[in-house]
């Protein structure tokens, strides 16, 4: 019978041990995040409900009534709410109820983070730097974006056009086209210093970093790669070669993840490394080039990732044949 209350010790010496370490760590359980409800009153008239950006200029976008949603946090009079896909947008407080039947606001004791007041202040303005847009091998422009958060493009820029490059922000360069136009965000994948070859815009590049926009990453960080199974992923043909009909396509049967750098994971970098390979007859590669990077070391962690990635060979006729693919491997913080 003793050895009940001595297990039960055990574990609570064992769970105020994580928690401690949890702590001198800078580390703290993560919270799971509450659901709400919109709710709209008897004077709105079931109107949908606007949802904005961080700094309330303008609508992006509206919620109907009754809509659940995860709030993430508050900031003063707005929550800040996740929709699909995880990107974040600010409510007015008094537009979600904690209750679906009835108006409970999220007040201090909502157990959510309290921001405090949003600092929608701009930062100074520096002098413009050359930048030059490029584009995948399928893409004749490139897309750009109001936010940083980059969830769908407000437009295009064509390949090599020629942009004002203010800041980086995460993984996206804020532009300007013309020099004095609004600023946009393009991937910072897709703007290169140089016209003739891309050369990303990082820590050498002289140009100032902004804050990483907070677009409900977790804590947990991961590498997304193309499945191991089906279609083969983000597998592709060649540059300059169209797919042949009497050619089955490599596919990835061993695609193990690349290492994300400390200077990238510190910055919160996301980007998509574009290379191009040959698949021999054997299933390994060989020729790897780097076509679109990232910067911060992640285009070397992928070309080096890639060399160890095993294919089904492609097959013309049934006999295994070499074959020209890109692949595209992904870098994403979670």
């Amino acid at each position: 019978m003793k050895s009940v209350p001595l297990l039960v010790a055990v574990f609570c010496v064992a769970t105020a041990g994580s928690l401690l370490s949890q702590a001198l760590d800078g580390q703290s359980p993560v919270a799971p995040r509450p659901d709400g409800f919109v709710f709209c009153s008897d004077h709105d008239n079931g109107q949908p409900v606007p949802l904005y950006g961080r700094c309330r200029k303008r609508q992006i976008g509206s919620l109907k009534c009754g809509e659940k949603v995860t709030v993430d946090a508050r900031s003063d009079d707005m929550l800040r709410v996740l929709l699909a896909g995880g990107f974040p947008r600010y409510v007015a407080l008094s537009a979600i109820s904690r209750q679906p039947d009835k108006f409970v606001s999220f007040d201090n004791d909502a157990e959510v983070p309290n921001l405090g007041p949003i600092d929608c202040s701009l930062p100074p303005r520096q002098p413009l730097v050359d930048g030059f847009m490029v584009c995948s091998d399928r893409q004749d422009s490139a897309p750009v974006y109001f936010s940083p958060c980059h969830s769908s493009p407000s437009g295009s820029l064509a390949c090599g056009e020629k942009v004002g490059v203010r800041a980086r922000r995460g993984d996206t360069i804020q532009i300007s086209v013309p020099s004095n136009g609004m600023p946009r965000y393009a991937l910072a994948s897709s703007v290169s210093q140089k016209p003739d070859k891309f050369v990303a815009f990082d820590d050498d590049s002289g140009v100032p970093e902004m804050s990483a926009p907070a677009c409900a990453l977790e804590p947990e960080h991961n590498v997304t790669m193309p499945p191991a199974s089906g279609s083969g992923g983000n597998v592709m043909p060649g540059r300059g070669h169209e797919p042949d009909r009497n050619v089955t396509m490599p596919r990835a049967i061993f695609a193990p993840n690349p290492e994300y750098t400390e200077q990238a994971r510190k910055k919160k970098i996301n980007g998509t490394v574009l290379l191009s390979l040959t698949v021999t007859v054997d299933g390994t590669t060989r020729d790897i080039k780097l076509v679109k990077g990232v910067g911060y070391g992640l285009d070397e962690k992928a070309v080096e990732a890639v060399s160890r990635w095993k294919f089904t060979p492609a097959l013309k006729d049934g006999q295994p044949i070499e074959k020209e693919i890109s692949v595209e491997v992904d870098f994403h913080l979670y």
